[in-house]
């Protein structure tokens, strides 16, 4: 009988392992990814998610999330450092986007250029989003303009604005 109840128990912990693998097995092969197609005056880039870095928090119906891009060639790089795009989502509206650029100007002087919606208008627009256990897919457009600021965006200056508009296609984990 003894025998009988261990061979149960062993049979119940096999096959409990056996269904966590199953589930666990996507979740594992889930993979950040994606890309920010950037249109800066008229200079086109596309520019690849850089998924360490990105990352989304909050739960089904309200998700804050974090886009950030790095150039993978060196002459883009040597150009334009980073990209980052946040907002909150709000079920599928967009709200509160805002954008930073880091480049470097001929010279070598590194110029931080900032967009929000409260300062130049930058609109983004959400066209796809899905969200299954913890991966986000997330796509949409965005346009407005950046303007300089050299204290990270605490004050922009106005006066010679770039505009900006672009498209956007990633899928995320949730903040690590």
């Amino acid at each position: 009988m003894t025998a009988f109840l261990g061979f149960r128990w062993l049979h119940a912990a096999l096959t409990l392992c056996m269904a966590l693998s199953f589930i666990s097995a996507p979740m594992a092969n889930a993979k950040e990814e994606g890309y920010i197609t950037l249109t800066l005056a008229d200079e086109t880039l596309e520019l690849p998610l850089s998924a360490g870095h990105s990352d989304w928090t909050g739960s089904h119906g309200f998700l804050r999330v974090s886009i950030l891009t790095r150039p993978s060639d060196l002459e883009t790089w040597q150009r334009f450092q980073s990209l980052r795009l946040a907002f909150d989502l709000l079920r599928d509206n967009a709200q509160l986007p805002e954008m930073s650029l880091l480049r470097r100007a001929e010279g070598s002087e590194f110029e931080r250029w900032y967009g929000r919606m409260d300062s130049g208008g930058l609109i983004l627009t959400v066209t796809d989003r899905s969200l299954e256990d913890n991966l986000l897919r997330v796509s949409g457009i965005f346009s407005g303009t950046l303007e300089q600021s050299t204290d990270f965006g605490q004050t922009i200056d106005l006066s010679a604005p770039m505009p900006v508009s672009g498209t956007f296609m990633v899928t995320l984990l949730p903040i690590r």
